[in-house]
């Protein structure tokens, strides 16, 4: 009888695995980042209650709460236009943020990480330069699926002259070094935890989730004649205290093969509270409005927009611009001036509708023309 029951129950049982099988999204080398890319993500830290879910197979995530008027961008640009790049003579891209620099190679497989860089000598003199690994760092593979996982660990090293160092420390040694550096290796533990449909304020995407623990640890070596270097951070960690203690984070990772970049993040703190949630507050991976160099582009977020409108153009565009916005049939419906190269509009008088933005130099020349679309005003 009960090999009846499994001979009846078994087809539709493997019906609905290959059904769940079929749904499942896989992330593939068709969104990996190039030279070129704009990545434009809204950030939400002011949070009543965010539920990033457990793991599993055809879950939904429902952000559509989610809102701020705080913006970031990634910018992948021209490996050759990094400061470092002769350290990088293999790199396709940089993503630059702040004096840092990352490197990037791109395989049809994978996307590497070559190294990192400190630009113009960094906030602290004497310090920076390149950081180029030993090895290329894998740190996403093509195509991921549900239940891949992934590690790796990178190391960051920064001399210094045994001269700029506390006595305190010094005189604790045994030995006199001649120079010591500092070691900052971080360790990141990928799993693609989770799948299903995520909301967002935009729309909605199908999206794998991976879950991201990262691992900061730092350590001091003194470089003592004829021994080499030789780690100190014992003696350290006596005068700093905590300074040299493990950091771990968690972040939950939401990614679409629809759409490039991120489509949402969780960042936990170290306790496992929600610190913020970084999200795509539209659908493109950057506005195609071109200007009159190709090079040059107009960025426009978040689309559609309810609260706010930031509207971004290459520096030295024009030193003071106008714009106006138009209705389907021609209207104007908005206009202004502006000395900036990043402006805020207020579309809280426009009607829910599809827009069109025009940017203009003072004598009348048009720069760029974008759509802009505006959602009303939220009731939240």
């Amino acid at each position: 009888m009960h090999s009846n029951v499994l001979r009846a129950v078994a087809p539709a049982f493997l019906v609905c695995c290959a059904i769940a099988a079929t749904a499942q999204p896989e992330i593939t080398s068709r969104v990996q980042p190039e030279a070129g890319d704009t990545f434009m993500y809204a950030v939400d830290t002011a949070l009543t209650s965010i539920d990033y879910g457990t793991p599993g197979l055809d879950k939904t995530w429902d952000f559509r709460t989610l809102g701020s008027a705080v913006t970031r961008s990634e910018v992948y640009r021209p490996a050759t236009s990094g400061s470092q790049y002769a350290a990088f003579p293999d790199a396709d891209a940089v993503l630059q943020s702040g004096f840092n620099e990352q490197y990037f190679a791109f395989y049809p497989d994978r996307t590497e990480l070559l190294g990192i860089a400190t630009r113009g000598g960094g906030p602290i003199p004497g310090l920076g330069g390149a950081n180029v690994f030993p090895a290329p760092v894998v740190i996403q593979r093509y195509p991921t699926r549900f239940l891949d996982d992934l590690s790796y660990s990178t190391a960051v090293r920064f001399a210094l002259s045994a001269s700029v160092l506390p006595d305190s420390l010094l005189n604790s040694l045994p030995i006199q070094p001649d120079s010591f550096r500092t070691v900052t290796t971080t360790t990141v533990d990928k799993l693609a935890d989770a799948w299903g449909i995520m909301h967002l304020p935009a729309r909605s995407w199908s999206v794998l989730r991976e879950k991201r623990v990262t691992t900061v640890s730092n350590r001091v070596e003194a470089k003592v004649p004829f021994l080499g270097w030789i780690d100190v951070t014992s003696f350290a960690a006596a005068l700093f205290g905590n300074l040299f203690a493990d950091v771990r984070t968690t972040a939950y990772a939401f990614l679409s093969d629809e759409t490039k970049g991120l489509i949402a993040q969780v960042n936990l703190d170290t306790l496992g509270n929600v610190l913020s949630v970084t999200f795509k507050p539209d659908d493109r991976v950057k506005v195609d409005a071109q200007t009159s160099d190709a090079n040059e582009r107009l960025f426009v977020f978040p689309q559609p927009a309810s609260e706010f409108v930031v509207v971004r153009h290459p520096r030295g565009l024009c030193s003071r611009c106008a714009f106006r916005v138009l209705s389907p049939d021609g209207r104007e419906m908005l206009r202004g001036e502006t000395a900036s190269d990043e402006w805020v509009l207020d579309p809280g008088n426009l009607a829910p509708g599809r827009y069109e933005l025009q940017v203009a130099d003072l004598s009348g020349r048009r720069i760029a023309t974008t759509p802009l679309l505006v959602a009303g005003r939220s009731l939240r």
